[in-house]
């Protein structure tokens, strides 16, 4: 596959998934509506299910969220700790093997190239370790 038909393939990839703007948020028959999703961290957890909520709010409801309670859990299959320690390892191994790969000259970059791909699988393989909750209704 061509670079250029990677991009296609990848811009598709973010133009579809970009559609669902709301996709966690469970409607309450009382007016307090729920997001639950599976996250990275914690932070990242509240950015997405406030966004969601935003979105939800504004197209049902013509209003903007308020929150009444938020939490997060480790529910990932390793220990908090290791699972922390391994995004950590990932990302840093992606980001210096992409710097490498574009830097480099020839073996360098191929050496970056196969050390950042590691670094993504990693990335990938240690999954979404957070489970993150919010309930809100809109005002």
């Amino acid at each position: 596959m061509s670079m250029k038909h990677m991009f296609c393939v990848l811009g598709l990839g973010l133009l579809i998934g970009g559609c669902a703007h709301h996709r966690d948020v469970r409607p309450g028959v009382d007016g307090v509506h729920r997001v639950t999703l599976q996250t990275e961290d914690k932070d990242e957890g509240f950015r997405n299910a406030m966004s969601q909520a935003e979105h939800y709010c504004k197209e049902k409801a013509s209003g903007s969220p308020a929150v009444l309670n938020e939490g997060s859990q480790y529910t990932g299959s390793m220990d908090e700790g290791s699972y922390r320690t391994g995004k950590t390892v990932s990302k840093v191994a992606a980001a210096a093997g992409g710097a490498v790969f574009a830097l480099g000259g020839k073996k360098e970059s191929t050496a970056g190239g196969i050390v950042g791909m590691g670094g993504g699988i990693a990335n990938a393989a240690l999954g979404k370790g957070y489970t993150f909750e919010m309930k809100f209704k809109c005002q």
